[in-house]
């Protein structure tokens, strides 16, 4: 037992303790609530046949040990089979996303029933379940790998996408045979012109991110990349080969968005009901949204908790300025040709690139204002500390830049949205709605949290959750400038793309990324020096 004059002096540290604890977990939960199932994108060939080989072997392990008298063992070994290589290796979620959600709920179930015929000992069950799991994840496996699609197209949607597809089709077809004629440069623009003309433009690739998942677009635009990077290169073999597996890939996603089984000579229209456009809309404003009301928030909870909650108004003026903008940017790109495609992309690269030096200055002046003297003062007097009018509109400024890069891009998504309504507009804005109903949720919660963690630790942690957003946005936005061809693509083998988290598996994307994190932590330590350095000198 804690005498009770303990307890009570105890319990505020761990109050504190939880509420940062609580506060870095919400940012992070936050970010994975609204990453759509299925964002992990393998950009390696044959890694997934590999995983399905482990679960093969060890559902033979299983077959062996349940042979061998040893239940327990085997059920062990389907256990680490199923949840430690099929679901922990992402396999699962790559067929659910990638392939059919009835195959992944099909698998789990065969799991579940091959571990009840090795507990009720039906030596046959056990044995049809085995061959049937390793066969279908073996095909599933080759189809994610390329194996089994490459070059083989089937039936193509009736519908607006299909028809998207089709056209996509034939100037990828165009481009192979302007590249096989000896003309490269003729053969990319072919290739832009099938991305930036019909995937991008048409709301092609927005559509997908929002009914698929961004790590599905995030392979296909580094397809349409590598294919270009192919024929500059002049590989002639991994030019037709990339483009006859692209082309599989976008014939099935356009059956997906006009929800066509290719059983029947037209779309279902299922794919345009009205759970699927509030959806859609949902999943966009808060996918978008989410990052920057996450810098939005942790700004305005910075002022009141620093007891500026007067200045606050200047950040919100920074939010609506960039919707502002985020309209006048909407219009122009989709009224101007001469801004989409390339321009558009290099225009959000660059604000991205803008965002993160901002994030990088906000976040370590907040880190350094957590151990600086001045708010010892401010909470032993609770005086007004004072806020230069430099740094109150550095963050104002940050706050404009994270909306502004994603304002434009959400109003371009809901273009596609209702179209796809048709008639029934009403529940895109109640997706629309509820979305930003769930970010105002956002808000108030980390506010809420805000009050309870006492202010150095609140700064720490609101310095951390910058610093991770500038991360995200330093990956997104070289991503993006690889799309507009600024910046080259390497892709490196083995790794997952994180389509939300900017996490791609590219060397450029990569080095950047490490490049901030190194100045970053070089911007940490020389505080940390200087302050020492101060009080040494007192």
């Amino acid at each position: 037992m804690i005498p009770s004059s303990h307890a009570t002096r105890f319990s505020p540290v761990f109050s504190q303790r939880n509420g940062l604890v609580a506060f870095l977990s919400l940012a992070v939960a936050l970010i994975f609530f609204a990453l759509p199932a299925g964002q992990a994108y393998a950009e390696s060939d044959g890694e997934w046949s590999d995983i399905a080989s482990q679960v093969s072997s060890r559902l033979d392990e299983a077959v062996t040990a349940y042979e061998s008298g040893d239940s327990e063992q085997a059920k062990a070994l389907v256990k680490e089979a199923r949840y430690g290589i099929f679901a922990g290796k992402g396999l699962e979620e790559e067929i659910a996303s990638q392939l059919s959600g009835a195959d992944a709920n099909k698998a789990n179930m065969d799991f579940g029933l091959l571990t009840k015929a090795i507990s009720d000992g039906d030596d046959e069950g056990v044995h049809t379940r085995v061959d049937n799991l390793k066969q279908q994840l073996s095909t599933d496996a080759q189809e994610l790998d390329g194996g089994s699609s490459s070059g083989e197209i089937g039936a193509i949607s009736p519908g607006k996408w299909g028809q998207t597809a089709s056209a996509m089709l034939d100037l990828l077809d165009q481009a192979a045979q302007t590249y096989a004629d000896g003309d490269a440069e003729g053969a990319k623009d072919l290739v832009n012109e099938a991305y930036y003309g019909h995937y991008e433009t048409s709301g092609f690739e927005k559509m997908t991110m929002a009914r698929v998942s961004g790590g599905r677009v995030a392979g296909i635009e580094l397809e349409f990349a590598l294919i270009k990077k192919a024929m500059t290169e002049g590989k002639d073999s991994e030019v037709a080969t990339r483009i006859e597996e692209l082309k599989p890939h976008l014939v099935e996603d356009a059956n997906t968005l006009d929800d066509f089984d290719g059983t029947t000579g037209e779309s279902s229209g299922a794919g345009s009901s009205p759970m699927t456009i509030f959806l859609a809309a949902f999943t966009v404003i808060l996918r978008e949204g989410i990052e920057a009301m996450l810098v939005v928030a942790a700004v305005i909870a910075y002022l009141v908790k620093a007891g500026h909650k007067d200045k606050t108004k200047v950040v919100w003026a920074g939010a609506v300025a960039a919707l502002v903008v985020s309209g006048i940017l909407a219009v122009a790109i989709s009224k101007l040709t001469g801004l989409a495609g390339k321009s558009q992309e290099l225009i959000e690269g660059i604000t991205a690139l803008v965002a993160v030096a901002m994030l990088i200055y906000v976040s370590n002046w907040m880190l350094g204002k957590s151990d600086a003297q001045a708010w010892d003062k401010f909470i032993k007097d609770k005086t007004d500390t004072s806020l230069s009018k430099g740094s109150l509109l550095s963050l104002a400024f940050v706050a404009f830049l994270a909306v502004v890069r994603e304002g434009a891009e959400t109003i371009l998504f809901f273009q596609p949205i209702l179209a796809m309504a048709e008639g029934n507009t009403r529940v895109v804005w109640i997706g629309l709605l509820s979305g930003i109903v769930a970010l105002v949720a956002v808000y108030a919660i980390i506010r809420l949290l805000s009050i309870r963690i006492p202010l150095r630790p609140f700064f720490l942690a609101t310095s951390i959750l910058l610093a991770i957003l500038a991360l995200t946005f330093t990956g997104s936005g070289i991503r993006e400038l690889q799309e507009a061809d600024a910046v080259s693509v390497t892709p490196i083998e083995g790794l997952p793309t994180i389509d939300l988290l900017g996490f791609y598996p590219r060397v450029e994307n990569l080095s950047a990324q490490a490049v901030v994190l190194v100045v970053m932590i070089g911007l940490f330590a020389y505080g940390y020096w200087r302050k020492n350095r101060a009080e040494a000198g007192r």
